[in-house]
């Protein structure tokens, strides 16, 4: 330390308000000050630390806003790979290993059988991440025996009966499996719900009641909290809005803690979060393609300032009727590997730590998340009929002001609503699929369909 404090008197909020109007010469302080709409969240754009006293933390403890990570803040490159081919996908996945990828989210929904030798051979699971989407009872036994019985810790199954039907025999097998040795396996679907234009509150409270349910269910079975805490992993989407995605991904971590902690566990690691970060296309243009370089990379920068484990940008063409360009793939794998390699993102543990803005905006969206959630407990949990009515009216209401103001232009988007390509490509979205019944909102077909 170098002692600023001894050197330079410390003003007080009362003094750095005076300061502040002194700085607007003559415009109103109301300038200063916002009322997100969206998020029903009011703030300033200044703190001072007698706005909110910050809480006095350290990376490795509880509540572990902060993380469970002492050393530092790596993350995995992730690439998401859906299965037609196992032939095709092999050598697709290869070749994204080579180009830098450490995660990949192996995607076998589509079909009923899986060649697992083919789909995976030379890739050496033990040296990478890798998470499965499974639908069937068949993919998961055969995807066990080719693993020769047992799940290794580099390996996630993504099972969410939350938002999907499966085969009951799948889950109770899966329990009877988790018993016996844990392994992350129950999927939380943040990014979905995200994607639908829901707020950071809406995603945080249907994460913590979703997670409450499977932690119940695996407890149930017979897990103790350190064993089922285990068995959950999360996915959250990543918006524009900076500052609000590192919050909110700092607010997960202290919440789930909260939820974990009531059950007493043993281990510090049950309290971990982990989270799987996605880019989506709620906010992507196609007809200024070059304009999503930029939205990626502060996407990516928000969630590797959060700390996340793993981070999967969708090159921003993926779902469109043209499919994935080279260009897009290429990007979305080396955003990553820029921030890490040449800015060094990996390196610092919860930089914006201690920041009284920051602070501030983690504690507004952690109360307000908390909120929906014991709203959804209230009316049954996640699993229950009113409980999901209303979280999609909830979400959907928003999502209606989200498109009135990118009408309207009261929110801006580069290349969609404002400064458009003179040129535009001529490329639109497929059908996305729905989730939980609420579907995944594209600004930028809004405006197409209202033309």
């Amino acid at each position: 330390m170098i002692g600023l404090n001894e050197i330079f008197e410390p003003s007080s909020l009362t003094e750095w308000i005076e300061q502040l109007k002194k700085d607007l010469k003559g415009e109103a302080f109301s300038k200063l000050e916002r009322n997100d709409q969206i998020e029903d969240i009011d703030y300033t754009t200044f703190a001072h630390q007698e706005s909110r006293p910050i809480p006095d933390q350290a990376p490795g403890n509880f509540p572990f806003t902060r993380g469970l990570r002492t050393s530092d803040n790596n993350w995995n490159n992730g690439y998401y790979l859906r299965v037609t081919d196992e032939s095709t996908s092999n050598k697709k996945a290869l070749e994204i290993l080579m180009k830098g990828a450490e995660l990949l989210i192996i995607d076998v929904s589509s079909s009923y059988h899986t060649d697992w030798n083919t789909l995976l051979n030379r890739i050496e699971l033990e040296f990478i991440q890798a998470q499965f989407v499974l639908t069937t009872i068949e993919q998961y036994h055969s995807l066990r025996n080719f693993l020769k019985g047992s799940i290794p810790a580099t390996i996630s199954i993504n099972i969410d009966p939350i938002g999907k039907n499966y085969d009951k025999s799948l889950i109770d097998i899966l329990l009877k499996d988790l018993g016996a040795g844990q392994f992350a396996a129950f999927f939380v679907d943040g990014a979905s719900i995200q994607q639908s234009g829901a707020t950071t509150w809406h995603e945080l409270g249907f994460c913590l009641s979703t997670g409450h349910e499977y932690l119940c269910a695996l407890m149930e079975s017979g897990l103790t909290i350190d064993e089922a805490a285990a068995c959950i992993h999360f996915s959250i989407g990543i918006g524009s809005n900076y500052f609000y995605e590192v919050a909110k991904i700092r607010a997960l971590k202290k919440l789930w803690s909260s939820v974990v902690e009531q059950y007493q566990p043993v281990h510090n690691c049950s309290y971990n979060c982990r989270i799987t970060a996605h880019t989506g296309f709620l906010n992507k243009s196609l007809a200024d393609p070059y304009t999503n370089l930029l939205r990626q990379t502060t996407e990516v920068m928000s969630a590797a300032t959060g700390g996340v484990e793993g981070i999967v940008i969708h090159p921003y063409d993926s779902c469109s009727e043209k499919g994935t360009s080279v260009l897009s793939e290429r990007m979305a794998l080396n955003i990553s590997l820029i921030l890490k390699e040449e800015s060094y993102f990996n390196a610092v543990i919860d930089p914006l730590g201690g920041s009284y803005a920051i602070e501030n905006l983690t504690e507004l969206i952690a109360e307000r998340s908390w909120s929906f959630f014991q709203a959804l407990d209230i009316k049954g949990g996640i699993n229950s009929e009113e409980a999901r009515t209303y979280l999609k009216s909830s979400i959907l209401e928003k999502a209606t002001l989200r498109i009135e103001q990118i009408r309207s232009g009261r929110k801006v988007l580069i290349g969609v609503n404002k400064f458009t390509n003179p040129k535009p490509e001529t490329n639109v979205f497929a059908e996305l699929p729905t989730y939980l019944g609420l579907p995944k909102l594209i600004l930028e077909q809004t405006l197409i369909s209202a033309q």
